[in-house]
């Protein structure tokens, strides 16, 4: 069965220095990244790493920027990465999460495309029930999103601060 989806921009988390966005499926009432937040907010337990997480996204939003050690590589098949930070960078910032993982593909260091997780309880993502899901398909849209810019259907604007593309474009996963 073909998913058809859509990039959207999202508006609460546009910042100075980093512009949010996800990706809203036609078969989901919310895009990836609320789902993510409304599945993990009704998990006992996990409001502080939830928390905690979000306040990773507004930091590197507001004061450092999309840079590559602030996220963890989760590439299989694509350029995937995902939050939290590694832990020697939350030690350090004394903004620890634990177990959740949230993919994304970091496009640059002003724009990063938040997906969707769950709390890892494996080593590896792939063996994990609860994220491998995720991770797969996370993988998937990184390789369509990199084919996009290779058609020209998504482009910078002129000084690589945000991306352009048609609100309508659909992709297919």
């Amino acid at each position: 069965m073909n998913n058809f989806g859509r990039i959207v921009k999202l508006s609460d988390f546009q910042f100075e220095r980093v512009k949010y966005y996800s990706v809203h499926f036609e078969s989901n009432d919310v895009n990836e990244f609320y789902d993510f937040l409304n599945r993990i907010e009704d998990i006992p337990g996990y409001e502080e790493d939830l928390d905690n997480l979000i306040i990773w996204i507004d930091e590197i939003g507001k004061k450092y920027g999309a840079i590559p050690s602030f996220f963890r590589n989760e590439s299989e098949t694509a350029d995937l990465r995902a939050l939290p930070p590694p832990n020697r960078k939350m030690k350090f910032h004394e903004i620890e999460v634990h177990n959740l993982r949230l993919y994304c593909m970091v496009l640059n260091e002003s724009v990063v495309i938040l997906l969707n997780g769950g709390i890892k309880t494996t080593n590896k993502a792939q063996d994990c029930p609860n994220v491998s899901r995720y991770f797969k398909q996370g993988n998937i849209i990184a390789q369509i999103i990199d084919s996009l810019f290779i058609s020209g259907d998504i482009q910078w604007n002129k000084d690589y601060t945000d991306i352009c593309f048609d609100q309508n474009m659909e992709i297919e996963i």
